[in-house]
């Protein structure tokens, strides 16, 4: 990141003018990579192979070239992650959005969080059962426990609200059970502690690594078809670092583009810097394996329209009206009337989008 960029003198308003300016401030901003500035990630969970572009970024040194020095701090739940976000802990997070679009009902104290970047593009999380479990649809699990990893977790809300919409309540007619993730999950579902587990897509396709046989159930469009995650930031740090935070989508974007392009290098980058996402067994089984969860998310990356020009990192208006009226006729929030475009930006996106994603493909083909 260049030190001439005054952001002193100039500041970043979000809406539509804010794009024009984003443009003016980074057009050929060089990259100054002996004088990084640290930046704080912050997820909602454990880094599993999900997070392998991000972290493919990292060691290619995408990150390095727009100045940026990544620190990644684990959280357990959006719920959990959002308020340190709200404090400046994180510089940047990875949150679902049901915790702040429900922050913004009339007479709660509003949280001054802004998603910048449309990461997961659907919804990850899912249902899944024993192969050979008599629940046919999410409707059987009346009277049934659920597993999820946490109460924090961003799945909380919405699967409260699709039972709703069932006639179902909490506590009444079914039952969460935080189990953790990874191997205690494994165990309830396997011993029948819960009848199914509601998590998100590497979760269990980890669980059939772990050799679960395992069948997702369906859920229904309106829900299936919600973001997830993506990144968002105090609109103080969107205000006064717009090229910290135009130089981490494009790192981000980077990234996906690069892991698309080469999904073995992206896996040996997650194992490299956190060696617990490496399945057990021989190199080769453990690829396979892994390549098998990493497409699970990569589906959601590049969930882009058909025939549409890929734009990363940019959020569609009509899916968080959708969102809010989902947590609405839930019984999450208490009116719908709550404006979703203070909730994100789409100011940043040419700029996360800007450099040649052929020249980024070509550069790590058939490279180990």
């Amino acid at each position: 990141m260049t030190k001439n960029i005054s952001l002193s003198s100039r500041r970043l308003a979000l809406g539509a003018a804010a794009a024009g300016l984003c443009a003016a401030l980074f057009a050929g901003a060089p990259a100054a990579a002996a004088d990084l500035k640290k930046v704080k990630l912050g997820t909602p969970a454990r880094i599993t192979l999900a997070n392998s572009p991000f972290l493919l970024a990292r060691e290619l040194g995408y990150f390095a070239e727009e100045g940026i020095e990544l620190e990644i701090v684990e959280f357990l739940g959006t719920s959990v992650l959002v308020p340190q976000i709200a404090s400046k802990a994180v510089d940047i997070g990875y949150p679902s959005a049901d915790v702040l679009i429900i922050s913004r009902q009339p007479g709660r104290d509003r949280i001054p969080v802004r998603f910048f970047y449309n990461s997961a593009r659907s919804n990850i999380w899912e249902f899944a059962v024993l192969e050979n479990s008599p629940v046919k649809s999410i409707a059987d699990l009346r009277g049934k426990k659920i597993g999820i990893g946490a109460l924090a977790n961003g799945n909380v809300p919405i699967t409260r609200a699709m039972y709703k919409e069932m006639g179902m309540v909490l506590g009444k007619d079914y039952e969460f059970v935080p189990t953790g993730v990874g191997a205690p999950g494994v165990r309830a579902l396997s011993n029948g502690d819960v009848a199914a587990f509601n998590g998100f897509d590497a979760i269990l396709a980890n669980f059939e690594v772990a050799g679960l046989k395992i069948r997702r159930l369906e859920q229904p469009r309106k829900y299936s078809g919600l973001l997830s995650n993506g990144f968002a930031a105090h609109e103080d740090i969107l205000r006064d670092q717009p090229a910290m935070i135009a130089g981490f989508g494009r790192a981000i974007t980077k990234g996906v583009v690069a892991c698309e392009a080469n999904r073995e290098l992206c896996i040996r980058a997650a194992w490299k810097q956190y060696p617990t996402t490496k399945p057990a067994g021989t190199d080769d089984e453990a690829m396979k394996a892994s390549l098998m969860v990493l497409g699970k998310r990569m589906d959601r990356y590049l969930d882009f329209p058909a025939g549409q020009p890929r734009r990363f990192g940019e959020y569609v208006p009509q899916v968080w009206r959708d969102y809010v009226n989902v947590l609405h006729d839930g019984g999450e929030m208490t009116t719908a009337d709550v404006n979703p475009d203070n909730l994100y930006t789409n100011a940043f996106v040419p700029e996360f989008n800007k450099f040649d994603a052929q020249k980024i493909s070509d550069s790590v083909k058939g490279r180990k």
